[in-house]
């Protein structure tokens, strides 16, 4: 007998470790009337995953400290026919930002950060569009998105740069209102953000999560990268619907952008986050934060604009890291997680001691939202609203509303109009500061971009006008219909295009860049020389990899390759110089061709 429990007291450790310890202690009476009322949910939840077309999920629900509900429904492996379990791993999205703003919290606690401190005194090299923003920009800014800057996510999206360049590229990237004017969500400041945790601890964010958030509360499953998840066992792969059917698609890589949303975890471990956050962040009689901060990171901070998107939330504002909204009377913190292939909501009402985590493995789907209002009305004995087929009706008046769009938008089309130039005279590569380089091909009679390696097949739509017709790969938000408008500049040649990568922006002009060719010291060292006009002496010289004009009196002039045996001048908008070859390919003379009239310098022999 005493050798058997031994053996039980050995594996005890365990047992507690896997997050389970709660089967060992008597439910509180509310946790035992939850479990009661949550018994028959089964039904309703699988038969939501037929209506959303929804491969898999996984949800948890805790009551008192007491997980009362945690189940797999559907299917990991759509194709393999492998069920979700509550070890299954999701990618949870955005609900990552909540743990980027804990372990800012963290550190607040200990001196080194505050909310309010300007960004720029922890991180030097940080700049915005304009310097009042660089300035004044605080982190509480960043982590309650109000920084005045949008989305601009294709800057990220799929890239490979490192992060420092992507710290760069920020300062050139338009903000759509001043700092602290609007709410605007976005995951550049939350990268910001991971970078203002590095600098403060000396140690990478996903290291700083590990110690102060992952290690403590025993959530020995969840990872930080998709190559990480993909190594396990049990994890289940992204789906999304296109033209009404589902597909499996690849895993995205979101290293880049940690900080807002790289974290992959399954419901077991995701009940020891909930639970912690409801017991004022202490875990196992351990203070993982102070009260006071942990409070401040679930108090509202900034309104979130727009109608109510029903009566029972008349009024939705941002923490920090977390959305909160009146739901029915009760207060209700939460975040939406979205990436490739997964949606997720995690959630709690915090005076009421229930927390709530689904996890889903299709794309941007609605169903875990409205199954989390579902739980929460059913453990509140509140009416019922029937939010599954509220959802329901709502994705099929999306869709009609979509096909009625696009006939609208096929009505605004310019019928019988043909591009201005042969279409190997779009190619080429183009440039923006901020968003780096886009590149067009002419790849089987149509043009075809490529932008952070993902490619679009292009097609006339009107004038110099091309529409995405088709997308090379599948991405979290279809670009199909997108137009690329080329632009021509003062030779007539194609200069610049510009493509609607941020709505709530500018589009984003990219200038043409020379090829390659064009800008090799063998290229560039025919042009050189000394040159007359009426009397002058023009001397052409290559200065940093560079053709440069100088002129005596005269600043110098940078010479930028346009296309073969042109240039444009650096400092002078609309000034192009041609150099004129003859039969032997020498230079026999330079056009200067301005806005007000053209001038010829001949070599000097």
């Amino acid at each position: 007998m005493f050798k058997k429990i031994g053996i039980v007291l050995s594996y005890l450790p365990l047992v507690l470790n896997a997050g389970i310890f709660d089967w060992f202690e008597a439910l509180s009476p509310k946790a035992e009337i939850a479990k009661e009322q949550l018994a028959n949910f089964d039904p309703l939840i699988e038969e939501a995953l037929k209506d959303y077309q929804v491969p898999g999920l996984a949800v948890g629900v805790i009551v008192d400290g007491h997980v009362v509900y945690a189940k797999g429904f559907g299917y990991r492996d759509v194709e393999n026919k492998l069920p979700v379990t509550p070890d299954t791993l999701f990618a949870i999205g955005s609900c990552t930002k909540a743990f980027t703003t804990f372990a800012m919290g963290n550190l607040v606690d200990e001196g080194k950060l505050c909310w309010d401190q300007p960004v720029i005194d922890i991180l030097p090299e940080f700049r915005l569009w304009d310097q009042f923003a660089t300035t004044n920009v605080t982190i509480r800014d960043l982590l309650t998105h109000r920084s005045g800057m949008p989305r601009h996510e294709f800057v990220w999206y799929n890239s490979k740069m490192d992060k420092k360049e992507m710290l760069k590229r920020i300062r050139h990237l338009q903000p759509s209102f001043e700092i602290r004017q609007r709410y605007q969500y976005g995951n550049l400041m939350y990268f910001t953000a991971g970078l203002a945790i590095e600098e403060a601890t000396g140690k990478p964010w996903d290291e700083v999560i590990q110690d102060r958030i992952l290690n403590p509360l025993g959530m020995t499953h969840t990872n930080f990268s998709v190559d990480a998840t993909q190594k396990t066992k049990n994890f289940a792969f992204p789906y999304l619907e296109r033209h009404d059917q589902l597909k499996k698609v690849p895993f995205r890589n979101l290293s880049l952008i940690g900080a807002a949303g790289c974290i992959n975890s399954n419901i077991k471990d995701m009940m020891h986050w909930v639970r912690m956050q409801l017991d004022g962040g202490i875990y196992q009689n351990n203070a993982l934060i102070s009260p006071s901060t942990l409070q401040e990171i679930h108090a509202p901070q900034v309104i979130i604009p727009g109608a109510p998107e029903s009566k029972e939330s008349m009024l939705y504002a941002y923490a920090i890291g977390w959305g909160v909204l009146s739901y029915r009377g009760h207060y209700y913190v939460s975040h939406d997680g979205v990436s490739d292939g997964f949606t997720s909501v995690v959630g709690f009402l915090p005076k009421e001691n229930i927390g709530i985590v689904v996890l889903v493995n299709k794309n941007m789907t609605t169903l875990p939202r409205y199954l989390s209002f579902e739980i929460i009305d059913k453990l509140l004995n509140l009416p019922s609203r029937e939010w599954f087929k509220e959802g329901a009706d709502s994705i099929r008046k999306n869709k009609e509303s979509m096909k009625e769009s696009e006939l609208n938008e096929d009505r605004m089309r310019k019928k019988d109009t043909n591009p201005s130039h042969a279409l190997e005279e779009y190619v080429g590569i183009y440039e923006h500061p901020g968003y780096g380089k886009l590149t067009i091909e002419l790849v089987d009679g149509k043009l075809e971009a490529t932008y952070n390696d993902l490619s679009f097949v292009l097609d006339h739509w009107h004038y110099d006008v091309f529409s995405v017709v088709q997308e090379k790969q599948d991405m979290i938000v279809s670009f199909e219909g997108t137009k690329f408008t080329f632009c021509n500049n003062a030779n007539g040649d194609i200069g610049e295009l510009i493509v609607p990568f941020e709505p709530t922006a500018d589009d984003i002009l990219f200038k043409r860049r020379a090829l390659e060719k064009h800008s090799t010291l063998e290229y560039l060292r025919q042009f050189t020389g000394a040159y007359e006009i009426y009397g002058y002496i023009v001397e052409v010289v290559i200065r940093d990899h560079a053709l440069v004009a100088i002129i005596p009196g005269q600043p110098n002039y940078q010479l930028i390759p346009t296309c073969e045996n042109e240039f444009t001048v650096k400092s002078l908008t609309g000034t192009t110089v041609r150099f004129v070859m003859d039969p032997n390919n020498k230079v026999d003379e330079i056009l200067m061709i301005h806005p007000y009239g053209a001038f010829s310098a001949i070599p000097r022999r």
